[in-house]
């Protein structure tokens, strides 16, 4: 009975130590690569608020003897995060010189330059929607005590007051590749995620950086129903049902474009079209194609194909830039179409909204 008391508080004691130990890792949402020798560098997909974990600048060459350049420990250093569940980059900053004229103490001219960025390499982390994210507060805390081996075993790192850890000045920053504004712009608003939660063929799934808007749909009502989607979405305003007509219908028709082979839309088509809807305050969207660049040619296809054209009036003859349409026939001959939308004249290309 003593035999198995002692082993039942051994068992108890070692699930304690694993849970203390893995409480204190960073919390990974998926499986992170770690591949040693493979580069991981930052790209604007990253972020857009990530952490400055450390920069790491060559010796010059005059005091250089032996040990990794600043390249290749920057390689180790992210490696041993991503062992750790932790989303790691490099990011290399160039060397700027900036080039000034003065005079001297006799009134000549002189030209005259000073280093205005040194060349370093960074290591940066994570992908936070904000610097208030849980994830990224646990992480921050996790690299602020961590010691990396390529840093503390190679002797590089000397302890000095006020920084006890080779990587305890690490910090929240955004991306150093993105602008304020297109941080502005990937932050998710959370009405944006409610009201497009669960929804099949939401934009927000879409994989791509760009996709492009080919119908909108509007509520022109304040009428609230206990049954919409869009009730209670913002503590301070009543929302329309007419909004919910508006997501119906951006629905319907992406989901129709997605089987547009069998519709015939259009004539001869013989695909169907990637479409996704995004439901927004005060309109729904619908929107075709997934684009990693602006200028992708397929973009310049689909505008063709869904934006106004010239045609003839059906009673004048004459021509005039009429809006694309898309018809679902009736199921016999003179019953009325089962359903028909109108394009937007000018489709538009726009940046697909954070996930988060």
């Amino acid at each position: 009975m003593r035999t198995m008391q002692l082993f039942k508080l051994c068992l108890i004691f070692t699930i304690a130590v694993t849970v203390c130990a893995t409480s204190f890792l960073p919390v990974a949402e998926a499986r992170i690569e770690a591949v040693k020798g493979k580069k991981y560098k930052l790209t604007k997909r990253h972020g857009p608020w990530m952490i400055m974990v450390a920069s790491l600048r060559d010796i010059p060459e005059s005091r250089r003897s032996k040990g990794l350049s600043a390249q290749e420990a920057a390689d180790e250093l992210v490696y041993e995060l991503r062992k750790r569940g932790i989303p790691a980059y490099t990011f290399s900053q160039e060397s700027v010189i900036q080039r000034f004229n003065t005079l001297d103490r006799l009134g000549r001219e002189e030209r005259r330059s000073y280093a205005a960025q040194r060349a370093m390499i960074s290591v940066i982390a994570g992908n936070y929607s904000d610097s208030e994210d849980e994830v990224a507060q646990k992480t921050l805390k996790y690299i602020k005590h961590f010691q990396p081996e390529v840093i503390t075993e190679n002797g590089v790192y000397k302890k000095t007051p006020g920084q006890p850890g080779p990587l305890s000045g690490a910090f929240l920053t955004i991306n150093p590749l993105l602008s304020p504004q297109e941080v502005a712009q990937r932050k998710q608003d959370p009405l944006i995620a409610k009201l497009n939660s669960g929804v099949e063929y939401s934009l927000l799934n879409n994989k791509g950086k760009y996709s492009l808007v080919i119908a909108s749909f509007y509520g022109n009502s304040v009428t609230e129903t206990a049954t919409s989607r869009f009730t209670n979405a913002s503590e301070s305003e009543a929302v329309s049902n007419s909004l919910d007509k508006a997501a119906q219908n951006a629905w319907l028709l992406t989901k129709a474009l997605r089987e547009a082979k069998k519709h015939g839309f259009p004539a001869g088509n013989a695909t169907d079209i990637d479409a996704y809807v995004l439901h927004e305050k005060y309109r729904s969207i619908v929107t075709v194609g997934s684009f990693d660049a602006p200028d992708d040619p397929r973009i310049e296809a689909y505008a063709k194909l869904f934006g106004s054209k010239m045609r003839p009036h059906p009673e004048t003859g004459v021509e005039a830039m009429t809006s694309e349409y898309f018809i679902i026939p009736g199921n016999s001959a003179g019953a009325p179409p089962l359903a028909s939308w109108v394009f937007d004249p000018k489709p538009l290309l726009m940046q697909v909204p954070n996930a988060k």
